[in-house]
C-alpha cells in the first residue's frame, strides 16, 4: 500500500506540470511583433526589408503553434480520459503521457525555431541587443509594478 501511495505521489507533479499552460512555463523572448514598435526598431536598426522578413517569419511561426498548441490539448484530453476511467490502464496511459510529452517537445521545438530564425535575421550583436532589451523591459516591469526596490 505504501509503495502504491508512494508512485502517486511521484505522479502528481508530472501530472500537474503536464496540464498546465504552456505559457505559464515562461517565455524567453518577447511575444507579439516587437520589431513593429518604433523605439525597439530604432534600437536594433531594423531596415524595411528585415522587418517583412520579421513578419513573414511571425506568420509562419503563429500558424504552426496554433496547431501544435491544438495537438497538445487534444493529447491532454486523452490523457484526461484514460486517468478518469474506473478501470486503470497504466499502459495506456503511459502510452498517452509519452505522446503528450512528443508534441510538448514539439511545440518547444517551433518557438526554438522561431528564435533561431530571427538570431539568423539580427546577426549576433542585434540579438545580444535584443535580449538585453527584452531582461530590461521585464526587470521594470518587475521592479515598477511590484513595489520592490532594486538591489
Amino acid at each position: 500500500m505504501f509503495h502504491r501511495l508512494k508512485g502517486m505521489l511521484m505522479v502528481v507533479p508530472v501530472l500537474l506540470w503536464i496540464f498546465m499552460p504552456m505559457d505559464s512555463l515562461g517565455a524567453r523572448m518577447p511575444l507579439g511583433k516587437w520589431w513593429r514598435m518604433p523605439r525597439v526598431a530604432e534600437q536594433l536598426n531594423l531596415n524595411g526589408r528585415e522587418k517583412e522578413q520579421l513578419d513573414d517569419l511571425f506568420i509562419q511561426s503563429r500558424r504552426k503553434l496554433i496547431d501544435l498548441r491544438s495537438a497538445v490539448e487534444k493529447e491532454r484530453l486523452e490523457l484526461g480520459i484514460l486517468m478518469d476511467k474506473e478501470k486503470l490502464d497504466e499502459d495506456a496511459v503511459l502510452g498517452q503521457f509519452k505522446k503528450l510529452g512528443q508534441v510538448r517537445a514539439n511545440l518547444v521545438s517551433e518557438r526554438f525555431r522561431f528564435l533561431l530564425e530571427v538570431r539568423k535575421i539580427l546577426g549576433a550583436e542585434r540579438f545580444q541587443s535584443l535580449k538585453t532589451l527584452f531582461w530590461k523591459s521585464k526587470e521594470r516591469r518587475f521592479y515598477g509594478q511590484s513595489g520592490f526596490k532594486r538591489p
